[in-house]
């Protein structure tokens, strides 16, 4: 792999990017690399002021973590860097552009030499969004793993995180975080970043073209793979061959995979087995829907970029009305913000009542569906009456159909369990319970005709309330 050597100051003690790549050195064997890569590998040195080393950080949700939990390790480690004792002040600095980590912290022999050997001058760089990088991804519960698991293949691409698939419904974030994984592999790898129409119609194109070989060769010679909408590869047969020979090609040199789709692998409707079990062998992480905090959050990042302010409670009304989909919320702001630049009044309550009241029902709908809603669905597709689902019915085709309802709420709301069963006729929290693990277990065994009948119906389910 790659490695940088560490830059060389005339004084180490006083120079602040000298300091802190000391203290970063300690932290990363202090506290192992996965924590080093998740907390403390995008953050740099500003400058020091009063005594006082200012460390910049990417985001305020990393900002509040290392204040919170790593504070005492970057003071000893600061301490240790200067030869003295060193106040640290951290605050929301990003870099301008992402960067890979200044570290040495890799084997630069086998697979990895492979994958670092210098890009050809005729390999084009992807086309990458300008504003999809880390700095400006907001960060919180709802979507931490994910972005955690990006961060890791972007800085060390074809290690233990091969193929990752992140999987979400749409808006929430997932192309995105493959801009920014770009954004990163591209500065020293050959990277190739493409959504799977654009795919499927370059295949089709060469075919035709009679130029397959080449297009073998564009696709097997990346050193990393990012590939948006898998789940339009459903039902194309032969492209699906094709992809599963370029799969292959780059997975058995440890060549960095990424995949996004708007399900797991298991529910992809139309894709072959050997495909999904192959999607499967990596790392499999969803993005939730943002809780209200984290929507906050997201509206503030926009504000400040628009330079403009709201008062909280206003924006909490923003917040609360725009929906879970960020997309569909950030568009919200920006009819709110319309609004009040054509009534030329500061954005008050009463501005945002009056922008959102004329949102199309879509974009407001919650994402997350009520136990009613699905029931509803439920019992549309699988022929089971809605008041069997809440009756003390327990024929096998009743109970199957429950056990959809249940697994589901449990998936899709922020229901207790508690709460999901008083709603499926005051059940139980262990039946709740149980149904979910049991519609766990059985979507996690091969393509047995058991298996079908559940994937089949709970697809239908999700397809029909856009989950």
């Amino acid at each position: 792999m790659v490695t940088r050597s560490v830059r060389s100051f005339n004084d180490p003690h006083s120079d602040p990017r000298a300091i802190w790549q000391r203290a970063l050195e300690l932290l990363r064997n202090t506290l192992g690399r996965d924590t080093f890569d998740t907390w403390f590998s995008e953050t740099h040195a500003v400058e020091i002021r009063g005594g006082v080393l200012h460390v910049g950080v990417p985001t305020v949700f990393k900002l509040e973590t290392l204040r919170g939990s790593y504070y005492p390790h970057l003071a000893s480690a600061v301490r240790e860097a200067a030869g003295r004792s060193m106040e640290i002040e951290l605050r929301v600095a990003p870099r301008p552009e992402p960067v890979a980590p200044a570290l040495n912290l890799s084997s630069s022999h086998g697979a990895d030499a492979e994958r670092s050997q210098p890009i050809q001058p005729a390999r084009s760089r992807p086309a990458v969004l300008a504003q999809a990088t880390f700095d400006r991804f907001v960060e919180g519960a709802s979507n931490q793993i994910a972005v955690t698991a990006a961060r890791r293949v972007a800085f060390h691409p074809g290690e233990d995180t091969n193929p990752l698939f992140i999987y979400s419904s749409s808006g929430l974030g997932k192309t995105h975080l493959l801009h920014a994984i770009a954004h990163v592999t591209m500065q020293r790898y050959y990277t190739v970043l493409i959504d799977t129409e654009s795919y499927v119609r370059q295949f089709v194109n060469s075919v035709g073209a009679g130029e397959r070989a080449a297009f073998q060769e564009k696709y097997e010679s990346a050193e990393v793979l990012i590939i948006d909408d898998v789940q339009k590869l459903g039902g194309k047969v032969q492209t699906q061959d094709e992809f599963y020979n370029v799969f292959n090609a780059l997975h058995q040199r440890d060549r960095q995979i990424v995949i996004a789709s708007d399900m797991p692998p298991r529910l992809l409707t139309g894709l072959g087995e050997r495909l999904v079990t192959r999607f499967e062998g990596g790392l499999v992480v969803e993005i939730n829907p943002p809780d209200l905090e984290l929507r906050i959050a997201i509206l503030q990042r926009t504000l400040d970029n628009w330079q403009m302010e709201i008062d909280h409670g206003t924006l909490l009304m923003v917040a609360e009305r725009g929906g879970t989909n960020v997309r569909a919320l950030l568009g919200a702001l920006q009819r709110v913000r319309m609004y009040s630049e054509m009534e030329r009044s500061p954005i008050t309550p009463a501005i945002v009542m009056k922008a959102l009241a004329g949102l199309p029902h879509e974009e407001l709908r919650k994402a997350k569906p009520t136990v009613p809603e699905l029931i509803a669905a439920a019992a549309d597709i699988t022929g089971v009456p809605p008041e069997l689902f809440t009756s003390p019915r327990k024929d096998r085709r009743t109970a199957r159909a429950r056990q959809i309802v249940m697994y589901l709420a449990c998936r899709h709301t922020d229901l207790s369990l508690h709460a999901i069963g008083e709603a499926l006729g005051d059940r139980d929290h262990s039946t709740v319970l149980h149904g979910r693990d049991k519609v766990e277990r059985l979507l996690a065994q091969t393509a047995e005709a058991e298996t079908q009948w559940w994937l089949q119906h709970i697809s239908e389910i999700r397809s029909r309330l856009h989950l």
